[in-house]
């Protein structure tokens, strides 16, 4: 079984490690990075927030300020981004229950926070924005942009039309919008999506594929859907 993944190259990632974990299982690992970090310098308002929500790993790698995390609520979307919090700065942030921008906002709007900040992406939906603006003080950074690799996407769409893998794992909605229409369900190549909003940015360009959504939605949690898939389906 040969495993496609489209993992930009991260110091504080070892992907290495879960590879090696597949290779073991004689499982093939091609990774061809299809974009890269780029990050960007952002304006900081004086303003005290009652809270400061990271929605991405890259959002806690690019910001800077760390000082006004110490007096601030911190949140965070996913296992990933929340264990880099803890291992940069060793802050604990919050989770909510599904790793979506939307149920961050829900939680965030639960636990009756007046005020957040949301460091993001600059290519970021509105989907917290829309839900949040008109209820609570809500203001985003954008702190960093992917810069997508043509050379990179162009030589993995060939890889997929031309069958040359069984399984692709798309660890973010950014990989499944670029890479997911040249996605073949004649090829019947194996989907791996680390979560619901890279399933659903997925559908959205592509609904002839098959998807199997991983529950724990980190690169870890996929590899071991992908392990679980092998064993029972083979």
């Amino acid at each position: 079984m040969k495993v496609l993944f489209l993992r930009p190259i991260s110091e504080y990632e070892n992907t290495d490690e879960y590879f090696l974990i597949l290779q073991h299982k004689n499982i093939e690992v091609l990774n061809i990075p299809i974009f890269k970090i780029s990050c960007l310098p952002y304006f900081l308002s004086n303003y005290d927030y009652e809270a400061i929500a990271f929605t991405s790993r890259n959002s806690v790698l690019c910001f800077k300020d760390y000082d006004i995390l110490k007096k601030s609520k911190v949140y965070a979307i996913g296992e990933e981004t929340a264990d880099l919090l803890i291992k940069m700065l060793r802050i604990n942030p919050v989770i909510p229950d599904k790793f979506t921008s939307i149920s961050l906002a829900e939680k965030i709007l639960k636990d009756k926070i007046n005020n957040v900040l949301a460091v993001r992406s600059k290519k970021a939906s509105d989907d917290m924005k829309n839900l949040l603006k008109d209820k609570i003080k809500y203001d985003e950074i954008y702190v960093y942009d992917l810069e997508i690799l043509a050379e990179n996407v162009q030589k993995v769409i060939e890889i997929i039309r031309e069958c040359k893998i069984d399984a692709i794992a798309l660890t973010s909605s950014m990989m499944a919008k670029i890479i997911g229409p040249a996605i073949n369900p004649q090829c019947q190549i194996k989907v791996f999506s680390i979560g619901p909003m890279t399933t659903d940015a997925l559908k959205r360009v592509n609904n002839e594929v098959k998807i199997i959504e991983s529950k724990t939605h980190s690169i870890k949690g996929i590899v071991e859907t992908i392990l679980m898939e092998m064993e029972q389906n083979g």
